[in-house]
């Protein structure tokens, strides 16, 4: 009578183990999904790298220009200059903040 009840109740706690277990069985990917996310991250990394690039050569050229224009003392060009970047700094925010939500990023700056 003891044996068949302790085999019993072992055999429901294995089914409710299972039942508690399959929910969380873990989908292995395979090679070509894997190797197809990895070229994706690559893609959009070297995308992102010349981005990144490309802005910090405006900066410096910028910065360049700013201090040559400083030198010479053509003062009415540098706040041309500096009219131009305080209007087109908001633009460039928005552009980023835009770009940033389409591809449902996090961004560390909020307008």
């Amino acid at each position: 009578m003891k044996d068949s009840r302790e085999q019993e109740w072992l055999s429901r706690f294995k089914q409710d183990l299972e039942k508690l277990e399959k929910p969380f069985e873990a989908k292995v990917p395979e090679q070509a999904h894997m190797i197809q996310v990895l070229q994706n991250f690559k893609t959009r990394r070297k995308r992102a790298f010349r981005r990144e690039l490309i802005a910090f050569l405006i900066t410096a050229l910028f910065i360049l220009t700013s201090y040559s224009v400083l030198a010479f003392k053509l003062t009415s060009i540098f706040i041309w200059m500096q009219g131009l970047l305080i209007c087109g700094l908001p633009i460039m925010f928005i552009v980023e903040k835009k770009r940033r939500k389409k591809r449902d990023e996090v961004s560390d700056y909020e307008l």
